[in-house]
């Protein structure tokens, strides 16, 4: 079992949680969790998840419950420049560009390769009140050995904590001691591995933790699930900590956003690469906003069919978990320039700020159509 612990657990759990609700993510089990924190992530990640599909339901729980058009050579771990005009993208790793600004999603740190077979990614700001300046996700191949679930895919976050935040090493959740293990410096940096005894970099619960601290002074952590020493984790996490470009960077984003209604603020923003992070889609994108208890979600993906994400002997269907319900969710959709544009409320919330109601806010978004070399770091006015 991959149990989480430190910083990154947290995150994770409240990944779990919004998964749960979401009936979307990764089964991995619970380890320490701040449960509000882990309702707010499920109920806003709800929002941003319900992309368009009209008929949409919400599961509520009744219990408690990068880089850029940066083209990464993936054989021969080629340099990393953040992109500048426009390129042929890569399909996993989105396109950066210098901090503008007007850029809701701009990161801390952002992958710069990846090994082969790792096929997607998502950056997400906001959402939570998770202590990560950003968190990063990059979806791996099937998990491996004899231990080994259908489910469960390698899967390697990427954090980065503010200097006055930096992550610990004690006792996990479990009172098993965590020890710091010397790692070879990331460039040219001290790094050490979060381990299970002095002279061995496995997690405690047989998860992998590389920490290292940036020029800036951030903490940038890459945290490894469902991963094995058997096939080089260790020397595998060090590659990708080598090319994690840091410092403020903006993602690209497939649209702008207009004529937000007065007294509503930005709640969070996200992008997701490659259908297995974007629900069988080749990308989606999102942005929340809220006023009091109001959330409106702008969401925009390909006007096309999705195809099933983990597909494929030994898949796991989705199923709605025992004690949760389902009821509809208030939502309006737009066909433009290729792309299905959606706004999304949650059930019972209202005013939403415009005389038109939810469908008012279909041109508060204007998007930028499927070309990525269009996609923009101006996003806000």
């Amino acid at each position: 079992m991959n149990h989480r612990t430190d910083l990154t657990e947290d995150r994770l759990a409240a990944e779990l949680a919004a998964g749960l609700t979401a009936l979307a993510d990764s089964p991995a089990p619970l380890g320490r969790t701040d449960t509000a924190w882990a309702i707010r992530q499920g109920r806003s990640r709800l929002r941003r998840r319900r992309l368009g599909v009209l008929g949409a339901v919400t599961a509520v729980a009744l219990g408690t419950s990068v880089l850029g058009a940066t083209l990464p050579d993936r054989d021969t771990g080629g340099s990393v420049k953040a992109a500048t005009g426009p390129a042929a993208p890569d399909p996993v790793l989105p396109a950066l560009g210098p901090d503008t600004g007007r850029d809701p999603l701009t990161i801390a740190a952002a992958f710069g390769w990846l090994p082969d077979g790792f096929d997607g990614t998502s950056y997400i700001i906001g959402f939570s009140g998770a202590p990560t300046l950003f968190s990063g996700k990059a979806y791996g191949p099937p998990q491996t050995g004899p231990d080994a679930l259908a489910m469960n895919r390698q899967t390697v976050f990427l954090s980065a904590y503010a200097a006055d935040q930096a992550p610990t090493v004690g006792a996990d959740n479990f009172g098993q001691q965590q020890y710091r293990v010397d790692a070879r410096p990331v460039n040219g940096r001290p790094a050490y591995w979060v381990g299970r005894a002095p002279d061995d970099p496995t997690g405690t619960q047989g998860d992998y933790n590389l920490r290292w601290q940036a020029a800036d002074g951030n903490w940038i952590e890459l945290h490894g699930s469902y991963l094995r020493a058997a096939d080089g984790v260790v020397d595998m996490l060090l590659k990708i900590a080598d090319k994690v470009t840091t410092g403020r960077q903006a993602v690209r984003l497939p649209f702008k956003v207009q004529n937000i209604p007065a007294g509503f603020t930005q709640g969070g923003v996200n992008l997701y690469l490659g259908t297995e992070a974007a629900d069988g889609y080749p990308w989606s994108a999102g942005i929340n906003y809220q006023s009091g208890g109001n959330h409106v979600s702008l969401d925009v993906r390909p006007a096309v069919e999705p195809v099933s994400p983990s597909a494929g002997p030994g898949s796991v269907p989705k199923v709605v978990p025992s004690g949760f319900q389902v009821r509809p969710v208030p939502q309006q959709c737009t066909d433009t320039q290729g792309v299905r544009v959606c706004a999304t409320a949650s059930p019972d919330e209202a005013p939403l700020g415009t005389a038109e109601g939810l469908a008012g806010w279909l041109d508060r978004l204007v998007p930028l159509g499927t070309d990525r070399s269009a996609w923009t770091t101006e996003v806000t006015p």
